[in-house]
């Protein structure tokens, strides 16, 4: 399982009282980088800076450090370009922490209103970035809640006349680039709402290490969806064999439009049910624009043999869900497939309470049977409280287990055809 850092710039954008209300999400290709910059190829040896693929690593990367670490209990603001707004570049973040800055370079015509239109449908807030009126801009106006003016390309009397004309439709006005206390005493002065600049916070880089998707699972799972009529049992093969897919499934699950109840996620089933095969579909791209490569973790096998022995043994300890206890056996080793310390893991990854207390806790039915899994791995301990489970069941269901994760870990190793 291909190990990479996830990185993300974020810098804060705070209110007239300069509390901290959110922060900029901003594309980093190294955890040394200081601007969003990426070259990538376009042929003949040129380059270009591709916003949506820039995006789309934002998404990923924010999940993979966890949306807790990255912005706690704030908002989160990213630069969306027109692939983005369009929706073909899906959005992995979740609707009521998210607005979307639709960036100056973005030719607004009817595609890209009808996508503003989309994206505040399904709960997201959209800001104009770098915005200057131009002939039509009260369309876009009035779909943002939010519009943002750089201070080093607007002059104060233009950015006077900005507000008189952006007033009218109850937006809030960001300055940014506020370098100087005697800048943010001007844009007070001038009735602006939010802030941001180096004055107020520089953009930190946040890194920590994450997982890849194998290029063979990613491919695999393309192939599957381009079906006419995907099988969800095929689908699910694919995830279960990828602790990767199934965790950023899970999260992907989680996050539901604004004002809908949450539902608990506890299997990869039933992050497939709840996603939909549509919304898989849309997903699938940002993974192909990540490099991915071969599974090359030696504790792959261990992760995954431990999650399907805890199946295995919750097929002999019904009423136990055993696609729960899949989940949890699988989370519950994380810290070996990214190399950190298990008290590390809990604050990393983002799931549901009761799978968390599972994977992590020894909590409930399924968490003791983990914890006793775990031991079994590690120690070679027999469980003893587990109910009808002798050393010579677990013993023949571990070496299923194992020779299952064995045969996976070498189709994942295998060269893509």
């Amino acid at each position: 399982m291909p190990i990479t850092t996830a990185v993300i710039g974020r810098q804060p954008i705070v209110d007239r009282a300069c509390n901290v209300i959110g922060y900029e999400l901003l594309f980093r290709a190294l955890e040394t980088s200081e601007i969003a910059c990426r070259p990538v190829p376009v042929g003949d040896g040129e380059s270009v800076r591709d916003g949506d693929a820039m995006s789309a690593d934002v998404f990923l990367n924010t999940m993979g450090i966890g949306l807790a670490r990255v912005i706690g209990s704030k908002t989160a603001f990213c630069n969306a370009d027109r692939g983005v707004i369009t929706g073909k570049v899906p959005i992995t973040l979740p609707p009521d922490r998210t607005v979307i800055e639709v960036l100056e370079s973005v030719t607004v015509d009817d595609e890209v209103l009808d996508g503003c239109r989309r994206l505040r449908n399904l709960g997201y807030r959209l800001a104009a970035d770098d915005f200057r009126w131009f002939d039509g801009a009260e369309q876009l106006i009035s779909l943002v809640d939010i519009v943002k003016v750089d201070l080093r390309i607007s002059d104060v009397d233009e950015v006077r006349e900005l507000i008189d004309r952006c007033r009218p439709f109850g937006v809030q006005l960001l300055a940014e680039k506020v370098e100087t206390d005697e800048e943010l005493a001007r844009f007070l002065d001038l009735g602006f709402d939010l802030f941001q600049g180096y004055l107020l916070g520089r953009p930190r880089t946040i890194a920590s290490p994450a997982l890849g998707p194998s290029r063979h699972g990613v491919l695999h799972l393309a192939a599957a969806l381009l079906r006419t009529e995907a099988n969800f049992d095929q689908l699910e093969g694919i995830v279960r064999s990828e602790p990767a897919l199934s965790y950023k499934l899970l999260q992907l699950a989680a996050i539901g439009r604004l004002g809908e109840t949450k539902r608990r996620i506890r299997t990869i089933r039933e992050a497939l049910v709840t996603v939909g095969v549509n919304r898989i579909r849309a997903w699938l791209p940002l993974l192909l624009l990540r490099p991915t490569g071969a599974s090359v973790d030696s504790s792959l096998p261990t992760v995954l043999s431990r999650a399907r022995l805890a199946e295995s043994l919750a097929e002999h300890l019904s009423p136990i869900d055993t696609g729960f206890a899949f989940a949890a056996g699988m989370l519950s080793g994380f810290d070996l497939l990214l190399g950190i310390s298990p008290s590390e893991l809990p604050d990393t990854l983002e799931v549901p309470e009761d799978l968390r207390g599972a994977a992590f806790d020894g909590t409930g039915d399924v968490g003791r049977l983990v914890a006793a899994v775990i031991d079994y791995q590690t120690a070679g301990i027999v469980p003893i409280d587990l109910p009808g489970i002798d050393a010579a069941l677990i013993d023949r269901l571990a070496a299923h287990a194992f020779a299952w994760a064995v045969d996976i870990t070498d189709q994942l190793d295998a060269p893509a055809a």
